[in-house]
């Protein structure tokens, strides 16, 4: 994920004329496109997969985009699913109750969670999908979260890191040491995103429209094949936007402290989760990434708000792995990566 391997997305920055408001699971998503000449017809389609809402807006003048939208929901379906922790048809459950055992997996679950151990290790664990142990602690698994005590989170942080995660590459065996959990919830979600692309494109190539999970959104098409559409991402203290990208493909992935937090004594508490502390990251109340895919999208978001208050490292060095980033820092200061402000309107 070098910087060379990454190619920018282009944007197009036009008077907008049309405006379509969504909101989601803690996020507040405007979407905006232009009228230059008759518009496609969108089917769009709401439900919940993921653990969230989504919504599927797809246009195709091949296929019926109903067709297309409903194959995509079936797949995020199948994901939610297989990548659940919590389910005891997951993959990633039967791994966790392995007790240290090498378990068997397929192609699609041992490249995605190698792909997390990847993130790990280019983040410094920042990005860990071995917390599995500490969000069940916390009580965000279940929605029904708590305030534990500093010896039972010190204690369970000693089941946690990434390098306890062993691969058998020539048997695509996955093996689990030191009692963690996996708990993909931080990548899962762009993954599914691309997948949702891919399905849409495998029906037209010439398919456009979004899927956004969350908040989460994975562009599949210029809005009538060539106008961008145009994300406003949230103000974390308002419930307004703050700022406005232009995408014409690739995805954008935001992180905040207002998604799933609780308050006590006047402090709050939410379910992203520092590895290196097992508590609440501090320093950032939301990181959002632009980026080509949804998977280094959603990987990074995390990871750069639990790297907040280092925000120079994360503006500088983010963008090398792909990610464009825009900090909210507490208090409300906001730093943004050069490469950020490319996606932006000009003032």
């Amino acid at each position: 994920m070098r910087a060379s391997d990454r190619k920018n997305i282009s944007l197009l920055r036009k008077e907008v004329i049309v405006y379509m408001l969504i909101g989601t699971a803690g996020f507040f998503i405007i979407l905006l496109g232009f009228i230059l000449k008759p518009p496609q017809t969108y089917y769009k389609l709401k439900d919940v997969a993921l653990g969230t809402y989504v919504n599927i807006v797809i246009g195709s003048n091949k296929i019926n985009p109903e067709r297309i939208a409903k194959a995509i929901l079936d797949e995020l379906k199948r994901l939610t699913v297989k990548f659940d922790p919590r389910n005891p048809r997951s993959i990633i459950y039967k791994i966790n109750e392995a007790n240290g055992d090498w378990v068997s997996v397929d192609e699609e679950t041992f490249t995605l969670i190698k792909a997390s151990v990847r993130f790990a290790q280019i983040t410094d664990g920042a990005f860990d999908p071995t917390l599995g142990k500490l969000i069940e602690l916390w009580g965000f698994d279940v929605m029904k979260p708590h305030l534990p005590t500093d010896d039972e989170i010190k204690e369970t942080l000693k089941h946690s890191g990434y390098k306890n995660v062993l691969f058998d590459d020539k048997n695509m065996r996955v093996k689990l040491l030191n009692g963690i959990k996996l708990d993909l919830g931080g990548i899962a979600k762009g993954y599914a995103l691309e997948k949702a692309r891919q399905i849409a494109k495998s029906f037209d190539p010439n398919a456009t429209g979004f899927v956004e999970a969350g908040g989460d959104i994975r562009i599949i098409g210029p809005k009538f094949g060539r106008e961008p559409w145009v994300v406003a991402i949230k103000d974390p203290r308002k419930d307004e936007p703050m700022d406005f990208i232009y995408l014409l493909d690739g995805a954008v992935a935001t992180s905040g402290d207002y998604e799933r937090f609780f308050e006590m004594n006047g402090k709050r508490y939410h379910h992203i989760l520092d590895p290196k502390t097992g508590y609440p990251a501090r320093g950032t109340w939301s990181a959002t990434v632009i980026a080509e895919d949804a998977v280094t999208a959603d990987a990074l978001a995390t990871a750069a708000f639990v790297l907040g208050k280092d925000w120079r490292f994360v503006v500088l060095e983010f963008p090398k792995l792909g990610g464009h980033v825009m900090l909210v820092l507490e208090g409300g200061t906001i730093k943004k990566s050069g490469t950020f402000k490319l996606f932006e309107r000009e003032k």
